[in-house]
């Protein structure tokens, strides 16, 4: 009697494609790592091994950067390169780096010593003026007539790293598009996106930036559907897009997206004090992907 096959796995089979795992510091958050409330040198070296060193962490390969927004809250802001309206969409903007941009600048360059060569950069929301409410926080749409400055604003973020010797690889206009929060936030419909996409995708194509453009990071999985389908029903749209991005919040990553794109679950956290060893167990603490090709907590 022949002996039962043995079950195996063949790693060498292509299944899923994985870009990386990732995350993100925004909001100050590495200023603090850095030290402002004090963390010690060895504390902060101890933090970067656990989340990017492949020996002694986890060895993400993705860091998330958040695009300038700034509000009153200490440690709660990102510095804007682009704090005062220069008189309007067409007028020369008056850029200013700090060469800081709440400690992502020191981040970016430590991550790239360890090896990360995928950098996100995405924006919360565009600076008040170019705003329907005139405000960064609490949603607020994108005027028509600032579509191009917007466009160039995003660029320039890329510009400035590009200087720090980072390379913005991948570049995202919009966060939780369907959600209106009470910090940095920006509403868009579908259209509206799609419309925005139209502008910023020949913006990138001219500036000679090797970056791609993402979208559109809405809050739950299945609201970002609507998104996808609206860029993949618009030629110049889905021309400037190279991946799909979006949340889990409203809604789990249990379906694929509707197109051939690469796919993200860009961002997930529980949002409370429970913290759940198991990380696919269907209890709403875990982030059960389904497509999904990377994540960015």
């Amino acid at each position: 009697m022949a002996a039962p096959a043995r079950p195996g796995i063949d790693f060498g089979a292509a299944l899923q494609p994985i870009d990386g795992f990732g995350f993100s510091m925004a909001f100050q958050r590495a200023d603090l790592l850095h030290g402002a409330r004090g963390l010690s040198p060895a504390k902060q070296r101890e933090v970067l091994d656990l989340l990017l060193s492949q020996d002694k962490g986890a060895g993400l390969s993705i860091l998330r950067l958040g695009i300038g927004s700034s509000t009153d809250t200490v440690y709660d802001h990102m510095p804007t390169i682009l704090p005062a309206d220069p008189g309007g969409p067409d007028a020369t903007p008056k850029y200013v780096w700090d060469v800081w941009d709440g400690g992502q600048v020191w981040l970016a360059k430590e991550a790239k010593a360890y090896g990360v060569k995928r950098f996100y950069a995405d924006a919360w929301s565009a600076p008040a003026f170019m705003k329907t409410n005139q405000s960064e926080n609490n949603g607020g749409e994108l005027l028509p007539e600032w579509r191009q400055a917007y466009a160039n604003y995003l660029i320039q973020y890329a510009k400035f790293y590009r200087q720090e010797g980072i390379r913005i690889t991948d570049l995202g206009f919009t966060n939780e598009p369907d959600w209106t929060a009470t910090y940095a936030s920006m509403r868009f419909t579908p259209q509206q996106a799609v419309d925005f996409l139209k502008v910023l995708g020949p913006t990138v194509r001219g500036s000679g930036l090797k970056t791609e453009l993402v979208c559109c990071d809405a809050a739950g999985w299945d609201r970002q559907a609507a998104y996808t389908e609206a860029i993949e029903a618009d030629p110049a749209a889905d021309k400037a897009v190279r991946t799909v991005t979006g949340h889990r919040y409203s809604g789990p990553a249990q379906v694929p997206q509707p197109t051939d794109k690469r796919v993200w679950m860009s961002e997930w956290s529980p949002d409370g004090s429970t913290w759940d060893e198991h990380w696919d167990d269907g209890s709403g603490y875990d982030v059960s992907p389904s497509r999904t090709t990377s994540r960015t907590p």
